[in-house]
């Protein structure tokens, strides 16, 4: 039986720039030096960077409000 492993922070994607926005809420420095190997293994081509949640919470917002609009 093989594990579907997903990524294991919580994250937004900008595919226009290519970025992945991703939560550092809670997580130590530690944590970090593994966060370009994940991106580059899970999102091939893109960058990173850090941000809160409310970041995050608000781009998720607008999406919602997109798809909302657009149905």
């Amino acid at each position: 039986m093989t594990q579907t492993i997903s990524f294991p922070y919580r994250h937004f994607i900008e595919e226009f720039t290519k970025v992945v926005w991703i939560n550092y809420k809670g997580n130590g420095q530690v944590w970090r030096y593994g966060v370009p190997h994940l991106v580059k293994k899970f999102y091939p081509g893109y960058t990173y960077k850090f941000c809160s949640e409310e970041i995050i919470d608000r781009e998720v917002a607008q999406d919602l409000l997109k798809l909302v609009t657009v149905v």
